[in-house]
């Protein structure tokens, strides 16, 4: 069950018991989950139901032994409906664009990507490892619009106000039903085709064949991809993620060509574009050294990414979940236009 946070602690302060529900947050994972507090306080389920928000079926995912499982909750609007950010999609959208302007012209950014490896190699280690190298991509591929200040003056390249992603405009996703979630455990797929999972977080997630409406607006002023380019671009990045990525992975499909990758699980390749800039030998190689830059040891320890060279390819994972006895890419998606409206 998901509470109504409101409605519990008020229920809670009725039954003289907030005190100890204060003290149960402040004392962190003790191991035991709401279920057993209240529970242990002797509050009966004729009193907590009408607490209960919504309820999410969790079938095999809770067989974690004696572990407590933490649930990553979706997205909510100020309703706590679930939805998808714009923010998200057009993160999406900008990772496509950027990696389809780097298949289409490697030419044209090969000094950036000559560099990188290297770069890699002498920075210290933290999260914004090549942070520079990227800034520098994206300022040479969208940041077109040369505008310039009140008084004539050229705005510097790298000011945001150039890029010409700016005409992109995506609302947010129209809310979805509450029945439209469910619980998903992450599986680490490898490449032998084989899953395994030690992780006892379990994520909120939108269940396999639900539409989610979005709108999307192009200024053809300040933007300069179509709805074509878009799906061009669609289809090229899911032809690179599979014959530089997912290709070597036993048993993985071929996307289709409307695919897309939506979410924070979607995986590593999905957020970045360093195998269509360097190409797969090369990117392997400098993902292995990000990773040895940005994890701490005991992730180090527990991702193994020191084997990836071996493996042929870096991350040695792919995440999956299953739903109804089925398995799933997670965040996979198909991406598609219902309506075009030119104004």
């Amino acid at each position: 069950m998901v509470p109504d946070v409101t409605a519990m602690y008020i229920g809670l302060q009725k039954l003289r018991l907030e005190r100890k529900y204060q003290e149960y947050l402040l004392a962190g994972n003790t191991g035991m989950d709401l279920g057993k507090w209240l529970f242990e306080n002797k509050v009966k389920p004729v009193t907590y139901n009408p607490w209960i928000r919504y309820t999410l079926l969790g079938g095999d995912h809770l067989r974690s032994g004696k572990r407590p499982v933490a649930i990553d909750c979706f997205t909510k609007d100020s309703y706590g409906l679930p939805y998808v950010p714009g923010s998200s999609i057009k993160g999406t959208l900008r990772t496509i664009l950027l990696a389809y302007e780097l298949i289409q012209n490697p030419q044209k950014y090969q000094d950036i990507g000559r560099d990188i490896p290297g770069n890699a190699e002498r920075a210290k280690p933290g999260k914004k490892v090549l942070h520079p190298d990227v800034q520098k991509l994206e300022e040479s591929v969208f940041h077109t619009l040369n505008r310039k200040t009140p008084w004539g003056k050229p705005v510097p390249t790298k000011d945001a106000v150039n890029d010409c992603l700016s005409g992109l405009i995506i609302s947010d996703s129209e809310p979805l039903p509450l029945k439209s979630l469910t619980l998903c455990q992450k599986l680490d797929r490898s490449v032998d085709g084989n899953y395994n999972n030690s992780i006892n977080t379990l994520r909120e997630s939108i269940k396999p064949g639900t539409p989610i409406h979005f709108q999307l607006t192009i200024d053809e002023t300040l933007c300069r991809y179509t709805i074509e380019d878009i799906r061009q671009a669609v289809q090229k990045f899911g032809e690179a993620y599979y014959s530089l990525f997912l290709s070597s992975f036993k048993g993985t499909d071929r996307p289709g060509e409307d695919t897309v990758w939506l979410g924070g699980g979607a995986g590593f390749f999905t957020k970045t574009v360093l195998y269509p800039l360097l190409g797969k030998e090369k990117g392997l190689t400098t993902a292995v050294t990000i990773f040895d830059k940005t994890l701490s040891p005991k992730a180090k320890r527990e991702h193994k990414h020191d084997l990836d060279i071996k493996k042929g390819v870096s991350p040695h994972m792919i995440k999956f979940t299953e739903y109804e006895g089925k398995t799933y890419q997670i965040g996979m998606c198909k991406l598609s236009v219902l309506k075009e409206n030119v104004l």
